[in-house]
């Protein structure tokens, strides 16, 4: 067991770069520490904001991106409200997964260690497992998309676009078109992409700041962007340019409809980026500093209001010049773009894919996972589980239809992260002020131990909020499960706050001065660590 004077004498804190560092490790503490979740040395942290806005690039340039605009169009709502929507639900996403980030950057810590500081050093691995299941359930959306982009290429090269326009004849004309067209062709294509993503995640070890995946996703970033342009440009010149038309479509719900449809598809896009705002620290603790991962991430809501742009503006002119509309835009480039055009932009599609589920759905839940038990999960080990949990949860049937992935995927997983975020963020952000101990985050029986390694007012908040969400006899429950986001943030943080002020903090942090109103609360050793002496 680790002294006590570690607290000051094993933290070096970098006044220039704001950034702290640890220089011990702490083997004896077999379930909390291991050198995947180490504090990445400051020498290490070397990405700067052309990095994460290329990650982000990879990211947001996406199938399920792409059709989360035409969701709103489905459920009503017009053309002007699914675009501003968008981006308004983007932006308020950014603000959590910032001061989430910030934590990252500060500690070069993952987001299982950090959750320490909330739920507890042990009980960080309930919220830690919630973002690990949903990123997984990503993952395998993810790859079911990418699996769609390579046998729309089959299609086209073995000259059998027939079959998938005899289901679409049909009125099957969704995510699933072409697993039906082509069964064992897309199952072993599938199993086949599994094996390349494994391998891409073998050849990227944490330790070194991930130098693969950086660099991958630099790469793939440019192209990602000219993909969905040039179909754009395409389905806009079928239809000779009617722009008007299409932004003048209006909604079809009126009254408390129309309300229930707005706040819901908001909540959508809150939660449809929820699973980044927890997981930013496990890429941010190879932050050169506070203002490459600030500025890097700004860009990511105007990155959506393009794609909503783009892809409200492409189905609708499909659906004026085919009259049919197809929100899966694997299948609109597959049917009506001449081959060329089409393989190339499938296999964008793929590219741009792959990227975001290395980085958004498998990075983050694998550290998850490991630190179940880091002394025999490695960083590795935790992306395998990732992957066996996704092919068991088979999250992509909820992707078959715009009910399913508003409300059965988004908004259901939505109401969870939004409790977690709430925690952590008030937590964080509002009492400790930016500021705790990093030394405690790995031993068993420091500040972060609470009750028997569990922070009681995480789980009671967690546990009273989700009630509220989920319970289907709550009054007016309907308007509860379309806010499901934004209420279940609101409401942890007005729970959490006093449980953590007048009970937990007195009781099993008695070190920790001051208050919500004065600087929050902070240890003594804590002020001496930021103090410029301790350099």
């Amino acid at each position: 067991m680790a002294y006590p004077t570690d607290r000051v004498e094993a933290v070096k804190y970098d006044v220039k770069r704001g950034q702290v560092e640890l220089t011990k490790g702490y083997p004896e503490e077999k379930f909390l520490w291991n050198v995947d979740f180490h504090p990445t040395p400051i020498r290490k942290r070397n990405w700067d904001w052309y990095t994460y806005a290329a990650i982000w690039f990879g990211m947001a340039f996406i199938v399920p991106s792409w059709s989360l605009a035409s969701v709103g169009l489905s459920f009503g709502l017009g053309t002007i409200d699914s675009i501003l929507l968008v981006l308004l639900g983007n932006a308020i996403v950014l603000i959590p997964m910032i001061i989430q980030s910030h934590g990252g950057a500060r500690y070069g810590i993952p987001e299982p260690v950090l959750t320490r500081t909330r739920w507890g050093v042990y009980g960080a691995m309930f919220p830690s497992w919630v973002r690990a299941v949903i990123g997984a359930g990503w993952w395998g959306i993810e790859s079911y998309i990418m699996t769609e982009a390579a046998v729309g290429i089959y299609a086209i090269l073995t000259h059998r676009l027939d079959v998938i326009e005899s289901y679409v004849a049909r009125g099957i004309a969704s995510p699933y078109t072409l697993s039906l067209a082509f069964p064992q062709v897309f199952w072993a294509t599938f199993t086949a992409i599994i094996l390349l993503q494994v391998a891409l995640l073998y050849f990227s070890p944490v330790p070194e700041a991930q130098p693969a995946l950086k660099w991958f996703a630099r790469l793939t970033a440019p192209l990602v962007l000219l993909g969905f342009i040039l179909l754009w440009y395409n389905f806009m010149t079928m239809s000779h340019w009617s722009i008007g038309q299409v932004l003048s479509i209006r909604p079809t719900v009126t009254g408390i409809n129309y309300w229930i449809a707005w706040f819901a598809f908001l909540n959508a896009n809150i939660a449809f980026w929820a699973t980044m705002a927890l997981s930013m620290p496990d890429y941010t603790r190879f932050a050169k500093s506070q203002f490459a991962q600030t500025v890097g991430q700004i860009p990511m809501p105007f990155m959506m209001l393009a794609i909503a742009f783009l892809s409200v503006m492409t189905t609708g002119a499909m659906e004026q010049v085919y009259h049919v509309a197809i929100w899966d835009p694997i299948l609109a480039a597959t049917l009506y773009l001449n081959p060329a055009m089409a393989i190339f932009i499938n296999a964008l599609f793929l590219l741009a894919t792959f990227s975001v589920n290395v980085f958004a759905n498998t990075v983050g839940p694998a550290y998850d996972f490991a630190n179940t038990f880091p002394r025999k999960l490695t960083w590795f080990r935790g992306a395998l589980i990732v992957i066996a949990v996704s092919i068991i949860l088979g999250a992509w049937t909820y992707y078959g239809s715009a009910y399913g992935y508003l409300y059965n995927w988004l908004l259901t997983y939505g109401g969870l992260l939004g409790s977690v975020e709430g925690i952590i963020i008030f937590d964080y952000a509002l009492i400790r002020r930016f500021k705790f101990e990093l030394t405690d985050v790995f031993w068993s029986r420091g500040r972060f131990r609470y009750w028997r390694g569990i922070n009681p007012a995480a789980f009671i908040t967690f546990a009273i909020v989700e009630f509220i969400i989920y319970a289907p006899f709550i009054p007016y429950h309907d308007i509860v499960f379309s806010n499901s986001w934004l209420l279940s943030f609101l409401l942890s943080g007005l729970i959490y706050v006093p449980l953590m002020t007048r009970w937990v903090i007195p009781k099993y942090q008695p070190e920790l001065k001051g208050s919500i109103f004065r600087g929050g609360y902070v240890s003594d050793e804590v002020m001496t660590v930021f103090s410029s002496r301790n350099t």
